[in-house]
């Protein structure tokens, strides 16, 4: 058997299915170089460790390590928009703490809070599109319809331009597949051109006419502290956050609400407790997001000379760190493969991160889904995978976010209340 030092991560084999190479990862090389030259970091605590370390390790990784430098007709394309600025994924503290607390301003407990009708809304709403219907393609009838509707919302986006606003979202995310060609690459710049313009003209709309929503908490927040104090974000810095609010608002809660549902259908036992007892599902939330961790991988840069689970690590390197594998490291989790809605410390999963680039939409990832299982269960039962579709799941390969693109379920209708919905 080749060494696992020197097998490749990025290839269809192992993204389809990455477990039985992180399994090998853990057990034989924790930390290691790859054939590509970039380091992996697989076991929890030694991600836990280096993610709270900004000291030692960088996040400043806005030149991909896969696809080089821009071509020169690359670098043309991205010249038509705003310019790439480090504000919270890309940054490092001081400056990546002063964006973050800026940010927060609109992601408060209050604002969560606010927005759970609406999502409870928005989630009834695309399920009375097929309730009647007995079988759901899950991911593009509801998985995607829910967080893509609430940032959408909140970042101002008119739901009769849903339709671009999901295509920018996908293409601001193929690029982390690592397998794009030159011209795939072109065709994302474009799109991201594309949003920003029509994304500024939506901050200066805010700017003139203020709202009660995300995006004008955005425009309108300004810095505590620093050089910057009483200073708002400049164009190029709100197009930054919103691109990455764009991906992790509805991308990651999408892929998570399919996983969820994919890992339930095949364990019924588990199914049918979290169908008779709702209150399970936070905890269902949270296993979901350790087993099928949407994010991945994050990288790193070590700023020195460093040491990683014994392994030096010279400066300048590129160091990934693998949620998704850590998040199945037994040492941490007793029997990690093994699916458990009981699990007593799921929460500890490192989906979000943690450290000072923890996500800041955590809350309302969590909320979305949460909801959004709730109307499922609520409203219908009998889950299963429909077998009479020829796939009835079809996945997304990529090296940083992991996820379904369909999931082909069936179900019986629960009968509706009075008031024309289950309670």
């Amino acid at each position: 058997m080749t060494s696992i030092t020197e097998e490749i991560l990025v290839t269809p084999e192992v993204l389809e299915c990455p477990y039985p190479f992180y399994q090998r990862v853990r057990d034989e090389a924790p930390v290691h170089q790859t054939p590509l030259g970039f380091w992996l970091v697989s076991r929890y605590d030694d991600v836990l460790a280096v993610v709270r370390d900004h000291e030692r390790f960088s996040s400043d990784m806005r030149s991909s390590f896969i696809s080089g430098a821009p071509s020169d007709e690359l670098r043309k394309v991205m010249a038509e928009g705003y310019a790439s600025v480090n504000t919270l994924l890309t940054n490092d503290p001081p400056s990546h703490t002063q964006f973050r607390m800026l940010v927060n301003k609109a992601f408060t407990p209050k604002r969560v809070a606010q927005l759970e009708g609406e999502i409870r809304q928005i989630a009834n709403e695309l399920m009375d599109r097929w309730i009647g219907d007995g079988r759901v393609e899950l991911v593009t009838q509801f998985a995607v319809g829910v967080p893509l509707t609430v940032i959408a919302d909140a970042l101002g986006v008119d739901r009769a331009d849903m339709a671009q606003f999901k295509k920018w979202s996908d293409d601001a995310v193929a690029p982390l597949s690592g397998l794009l060609t030159e011209e795939q690459q072109l065709d994302c710049a474009r799109s991201r051109v594309e949003m920003q313009h029509y994304m500024a003209a939506r901050c200066r709309e805010r700017e003139a006419d203020p709202r009660d929503d995300l995006l004008s908490d955005l425009v309108q927040a300004r810095f505590d502290a620093g050089d910057r104090a009483g200073q708002g974000l400049d164009m190029p810095e709100l197009l930054n956050v919103i691109e990455q609010l764009l991906v992790a608002g509805n991308e990651t809660t999408t892929k998570l609400l399919a996983a969820a549902m994919l890992l339930l259908t095949q364990h019924p036992e588990q199914l049918a407790m979290v169908q008779a007892d709702h209150s399970r599902i936070p905890n269902l939330v949270e296993e979901a997001l350790r087993m099928e961790s949407p994010v991945q991988m994050l990288p790193r840069v070590a700023k020195v000379d460093v040491e990683v689970g014994g392994v030096a690590i010279p400066a300048g390197s590129i160091l990934m760190m693998m949620y998704g594998c850590a998040n199945r490291d037994d040492a941490k989790y007793p029997d990690a493969a093994q699916f458990d809605t009981d699990r007593a410390n799921a929460r500890t999963n490192l989906a979000f991160g943690q450290g000072p680039h923890f996500c800041p939409g955590a809350a309302l990832a969590r909320s979305e889904a949460r909801i959004a299982l709730e109307t499922l269960f609520g409203r219908a039962d009998h889950w299963a995978l429909d077998t009479s579709v020829e796939l009835p799941t079809q996945r997304e390969l990529s090296m940083t976010l992991r996820g379904l693109s369909a999931l082909h379920l069936t179900f019986a209708a629960i009968p509706a209340s009075p008031n024309g919905r289950p309670s």
